[in-house]
């Protein structure tokens, strides 16, 4: 059987030019997925054409909130033509009935058991319309993705490494925990040291929600990075500044830096969303020196619009990163995904605006705040980003980040993460 695995595009891919994104890796791991007797192949849509007259007998596609839509344009699209469509992904899985109404099957979750039963299913004629991962899978012996399949130079020079699944911190604005869920899984640690020696590259990004939730994993799996001699990135709380043997063996494993999730410079905002156990306002600033003193950077990602924002909130947020020289701020209105503990509670309150999936892009309000008007929120959220994605701004960041790192790879990293913050933006604020 031909199969063919789609990412689709979102507006803020397609208008921008040059390599800015890492390559992708749900399509080679579903690849990977697929079992051998069947040919597959995959099309990325932000980094190559689809050409909807493509021989194939099975079409899966995968969607985030934002490229819905587009995901299902392509599924009826093809359905149009005859073809078989399946779709997945975390918006699939928390929308499954929306989904229904443009597939002949929707796996919900996960997809490693229902991958292969969906196909089996089938080739024997009896495909079911829902597949749903009733228990999520275990992540010893996933298979190595299908980077071969991929357009490798259309990306970044950074492959994306998953070395565990799920985050104990329920978020109420994330999506991705309600996934995945709140019960951190594993890969073995040597699985994942081969795999970052199989993709034979200088920088890793570790796709974890918290690579450090479990400390006791993460200090095995830096112990077996640091001979590797990479450098990479990952996603992680505040809170590892509170160990210093965490901070250390991170260091010399090579981490270059950290996506961080300040969300809020407000204990209210912090409580309200369910942070309050790893995010202590008061210590942010003594921490950001913690991650410095040891030569790695942050990526901030700070959130507007929660209900205990009013309109101080830009310039205080902006003197803040400024002040502690926040190596690459990651600036987001308050998106309510579905499924989030957020949107429930917005929508009981009736303070939706809409629901054009092509606008919950974390660059655009779709709620009412509280303490401010809308426009009011998005002419805020501008404002900081012009501030903090100026060239100037981003300048300055990329040599105070020099002079602390003493590594002119590292602080370009992060100067050219800011750069691809900055063209994301512009296009977010394009019809």
């Amino acid at each position: 059987m031909k199969i063919l695995i789609i990412q689709p595009y979102h507006k803020s891919n397609v208008k921008t030019r040059g390599r800015i994104y890492m390559s992708q890796l749900t399509l080679p791991l579903m690849a990977a997925l697929t079992p051998s007797k069947h040919q597959v192949s995959v099309i990325d849509e932000n980094v190559e054409p689809l050409d909807f007259n493509v021989d194939a007998d099975l079409i899966s596609i995968t969607a985030l909130t934002p490229t819905a839509p587009r995901a299902y344009e392509i599924a009826d699209e093809f359905r149009r033509r005859g073809k078989k469509v399946v779709l997945g992904g975390v918006h699939p899985s928390l929308m499954a009935e929306e989904a229904a109404a443009h597939a002949d099957a929707v796996v919900v979750g996960e997809s490693e058991d229902s991958w292969p039963q969906l196909l089996a299913d089938l080739e024997d004629g009896g495909m079911q319309s829902r597949y749903l991962a009733e228990v999520k899978p275990d992540l010893v012996g996933l298979p190595m993705p299908r980077r071969d399949l991929m357009k490798e130079d259309a990306y970044l020079n950074i492959p994306k490494v998953e070395t565990s699944r799920g985050c104990p911190y329920r978020c109420s604005f994330c999506s991705t925990t309600v996934f995945y869920g709140p019960r951190m899984r594993f890969r073995p640690v040597e699985e994942v040291v081969k795999e970052v020696r199989d993709a034979q590259h200088r920088f890793v990004f570790f796709t974890d929600n918290n690579i450090t939730a479990n400390k006791k994993y993460a200090k095995r799996l830096f112990r077996a990075l640091e001979p590797l001699g990479i450098h990479w990135l990952s996603q992680g709380s505040i809170d590892m500044a509170d160990d210093p043997e965490l901070m250390d063996l991170a260091q010399r494993s090579g981490c270059a830096g950290m996506l961080v999730g300040f969300e809020s410079l407000s204990d209210e905002n912090i409580e309200g969303m369910g942070k309050k156990a790893s995010n202590r306002v008061a210590e942010y600033e003594d921490k950001i020196k913690v991650f410095h003193s040891y030569k790695i950077g942050l990526i901030g990602c700070f959130v507007f619009g929660f209900d205990g924002d009013d309109k101080s909130v830009f310039k205080k947020t902006v003197k803040f990163i400024k002040r502690n020289n926040i190596d690459c701020p990651q600036l987001t209105v308050l998106t309510p995904y579905p499924g989030t503990a957020i949107r429930s509670e917005l929508e009981s309150r009736g303070r939706i605006i809409h629901s054009h999936w092509e606008k919950y892009d974390v660059g655009n309000v779709t709620f009412i705040p509280k303490k401010m008007t809308a426009a009011e929120l998005q002419q805020g959220y501008n404002w900081a980003c012009e501030k903090v994605y100026s060239i100037p701004a981003i300048v300055k960041r990329g040599i105070r980040s020099l002079v602390y790192m003493k590594s002119f790879y590292r602080s370009y990293v992060f100067t050219r993460n800011s750069t691809i913050y900055r063209k994301l933006y512009q296009v977010s604020q394009q019809d």
